[in-house]
């Protein structure tokens, strides 16, 4: 172990970490997503439920963070500059995702 590393987030054992994937499977595309919570050691695996052309690893990283919120997690870790944006723009901006 490394002295001068150190932790950016103290108690990062409570919160949700979660991500999205996508990949080509027979021709076909398939995404998943999951999230994982370590104090509890809890995992879910989402149903993305997307069509044909929804099947993106945006639907996908987007899927992961609403399973987090939806089990009540309320610190959220993701790896999706995309995702976290979006949302932002949905709070804050909730007219400009009228058309998509």
């Amino acid at each position: 172990s490394n002295p001068n590393l150190q932790l950016k987030v103290a108690n990062w054992e409570s919160w949700a970490y979660t991500d999205g994937s996508f990949q080509a499977q027979d021709g076909k595309t398939v995404i998943g997503a999951g999230v994982y919570h370590p104090m509890s050691n809890s995992q879910n695996l989402v149903e993305t439920n997307g069509g044909v052309i929804t099947n993106t690893i945006g639907r996908a990283e987007l899927a992961a963070i609403a399973a987090a919120l939806a089990h009540e997690h309320t610190h959220v870790a993701t790896n999706s500059l995309s995702s976290l944006q979006q949302l932002k723009k949905q709070i804050l901006y909730p007219e400009k995702h009228r058309h998509h």
